[in-house]
């Protein structure tokens, strides 16, 4: 039996792993110590899902009788804690994730013992369809357990997300509506004499809004010369602007502010400082620049191009865009890759570097102005004086700015998100860069275009924006650079586009107008064959530019949507754009040679020796150093989502989530003061709606011994960046 054959049986036999571990691994080559790895793997999830068989049953055992208890009481989680050396919390927390699938989630359990699902993937889904009733819990399970072996912790949550806010969007809304009146702010200490302020059930909008802000003001105050890590610049803006430093500033001021008090004279002590790497460079990629025609040339767009130009046209990485050290550095998606070597933008490849949007201007109005219901009178935040925010992006479909469905959107670096936050985006930002991206019928990428036009009026939604806003005025007025950057992405099927009359959406009439004229020169592109992307009019001389036309640059973007790299989520608008096949040795710079890749895995093909192909635009043979391959394809626009299944009467909304005008509670001070609390979000302790008479009282008596024990919850994998 070959490894191979050892990876894809279920289950593993124990005597195989054990005999080639006697033989020894230094006998094996990189690529079949990754596949006994594999093995080893599902070997595990089938061992775990057995253990939590055997740790249910021995919680409800009975001394000389091989009958069980029908449920679970205080006392079940005894048993392992005795026999494992386990506190009962500990014990309590095993034993109710063993409850939890074998009762109301066994098609989980069953994931498990296949050896696909790992217990940190099922304790999610059943952490995140904790709230769901019962029938909408199996219809996720049912869409997320094929995928979940190829998805990260963060992706599986996100996908969780998407399917239940779209089997039920009104109880999504009510939901989050709630738990945004119990909208909290929690201190704690730290041993070293630090502190900790942490935000929770904030409003989503607002918080991705903020984050964003503070991450340029931190960029910029990089660019300034303060030689600190980017984490801790942070840290510093927030204070400033969270004890009333910044009161009566405006940024510049500020930043003047923050930079003298952290010169040179207060660095750190250098262990971790990210700053500028002089460590080697990435190789042949790294030659002279072509010269002030390297900039982005949108060559013949894909119709009338007048919007803003967010090509990489900087001069290298010490560009005054955000993403110097904007959202690559922060956001929820970061996880270890904050203030990793590297990330100052001192290395990589120059063609590419740092070359996300940048600074997202307004879009110029054609000559001979619009229509006035054209116009744009929409609010959004105020400009700063020479500030820009960090790039905000939001994807929703079509359909769902249109009103026709309330679908959720995704906030790229912080997941799913109800419709009405993404309509309140779109307001927000409608100043942005508004890319629209036809589909294919399979939901994949088919054209790119640019919307020069924006709706008329207020997008329809249920309350305007949160924050500052603008007064109304002419967009020829708002110079390049002094908005913040935002990029909104509105996903719709070719075929669906073509169908939609305008007159039927008089606030949006104009733009999709203008979108309709473009589709017969976009046909006739794919009418001898699938669409090749931006290349074919491309000017041969424009693709030995090292860097790409802006054109090409948010094509690849769109395309790749994040990271490249197995099991890496990193925003693609926060990636740098990879020469698959090197500019030095010949590599143009066209989509077919184009990738996104975090600063990280960069790193990784030019200093850890990973080889990158591309056989095919968008389809990527990676090889690790190990010698393990992976095969990528483009990604899915449009992902498939169910039809919604609301009930007669409104679903209850949790029982944790409907009390929100209780006073502060003697709970919320022992959260203020217990550190490891007050650091991780709290898990509900009421029952599910819609259980079975048995399921409610096994529920009961979990919710008893859960509250006699204490158990510590489930540390969140993607934790706010606070």
């Amino acid at each position: 039996m070959s490894i191979d054959d050892r990876a894809a049986g279920t289950p593993v036999p124990y005597g195989v792993l054990d005999a080639l571990e006697l033989s020894g691994l230094a006998d094996l080559a990189g690529a079949e110590v990754i596949d006994h790895a594999r093995a080893c793997f599902r070997a595990r999830n089938q061992a775990t899902a057995r253990f939590l068989t055997a740790l249910h049953e021995a919680g409800r055992a009975v001394d000389g009788h091989k009958g069980r208890r029908a449920l679970l009481d205080e006392f079940s989680g005894d048993e392992a804690a005795a026999a494992l050396g386990w506190s009962r919390a500990m014990a309590s927390r095993w034993l109710d994730l063993a409850e939890d699938l074998l009762r109301r989630l066994p098609e989980v359990h069953a994931a498990m013992r296949g050896g696909e699902l790992d217990d940190t993937k099922a304790r999610v889904i059943s952490d995140w369809t904790r709230d769901l009733a019962d029938d909408h819990a199996h219809h996720v399970c049912a869409v997320v357990l094929p995928e979940a072996p190829g998805l990260t912790v963060s992706a599986l949550i996100e996908r969780i997300q998407q399917v239940a806010t779209a089997l039920d969007p009104p109880w999504a809304e009510r939901r989050e509506r709630t738990a945004e009146k119990q909208a909290r702010v929690l201190s704690s200490r730290n041993p070293s004499g630090t502190a900790n302020v942490c935000g929770y059930d904030l409003p989503m909008e607002r918080t991705a809004v903020g984050m964003a802000r503070l991450e340029a003001l931190a960029a910029a105050l990089r660019r300034r010369g303060v030689p600190v890590k980017i984490g801790t610049l942070r840290a510093h803006v927030y204070m400033a602007l969270f004890d009333g430093t910044a009161v009566g500033l405006d940024d510049d001021a500020l930043l003047d502010l923050l930079a003298t008090e952290l010169g040179p004279d207060d660095t750190d002590d250098g262990s971790e400082d990210d700053g500028p790497d002089d460590g080697p460079n990435d190789g042949p990629d790294d030659g002279p620049d072509d010269g002030p025609d390297d900039g982005p040339d949108d060559g013949p767009d894909d119709g009338p191009d007048d919007g803003p130009d967010d090509g990489p046209d900087d001069d290298g990485p010490n560009d005054d865009g955000p993403n110097d050290d904007g959202p690559e550095d922060g956001g929820p998606s970061d996880g270890p890759n904050d203030d990793e070597p590297g990330d100052d933008g001192s290395r990589e490849d120059e063609a590419c570097d740092d070359s996300g949007p940048g600074v997202v201007p307004h879009p110029e109005e054609p000559d001979g102005g619009d229509d006035p219901g054209d116009r744009d009178t929409g609010t959004e935040i105020a400009p700063r004086s020479g500030v820009r925010d960090g790039t905000v992006e939001v994807r929703l479909r079509l359909s769902t700015a249109l009103g026709l469905d309330d679908l959720p959107a995704q906030l790229p670096g912080w997941g799913t998100v109800i419709a009405r936050t993404a309509r309140n985006l779109l307001e927000r930002y409608r100043h942005g860069e508004w890319r629209v991206v036809l589909t294919d019928p399979d939901g994949r990428l088919e054209h790119l275009l640019l919307a020069r036009r924006r709706p008329a009026g207020h997008i329809d939604r249920a309350e305007p924006p949160s924050g500052i806003g603008r007064p109304p005025g002419p967009r020829r007025h708002q110079r390049r650079g002094r908005a913040g950057p935002a990029i909104v992405e509105l996903q719709v099927p070719t075929t669906l586009l073509a169908a939609l009359h305008p007159n039927d959406h008089p606030g949006w009439a104009s733009l999709l107008r203008e979108l309709q004229a473009r589709l017969p020169g976009l046909a006739a592109r794919t009418r001898n064959g699938p669409p090749r992307g931006p290349d074919d009019h491309i000017h041969p001389a424009d693709a030995r530019h090292r860097r790409p036309s802006a054109e090409i640059d948010r094509w690849v973007r769109a395309r790749d949507g994040t990271c490249i790299a197995p099991a890496c989520g990193r925003p693609a608008h926060s990636t740098d754009l990879d020469h698959t096949l090197d500019h030095a040795h010949g590599g143009p710079s066209l989509s077919r040679n184009l990738g996104a890749l975090c600063r990280h895995h960069h790193r990784a093909k030019h200093d850890a020796g990973w080889r990158i192909e591309q056989p095919e635009p968008g389809r990527f043979h990676i090889t690790t150093r190990a010698g393990a391959r992976y095969d990528t394809r483009p990604r899915r626009i449009l992902e498939p989502l169910p039809e919604p299944r609301p009930t007669a009467t409104p679903r209850p909304l949790p029982a944790h989530e409907q009390h929100h005008d209780d006073p502060e509670t003697d709970t919320d001070h022992a959260e203020h003061d217990d550190l490891v609390t007050a650091l991780r979000p709290r898990r509900p302790r009421t029952r599910r709606p819609d259980r079975t008479a048995t399921r409610t009282d096994a529920q009961r008596v979990s919710l008893r011994r859960r509250r006699d024990d204490s158990p510590s919850p489930t540390p969140d994998p993607d934790p706010a960046p606070f």
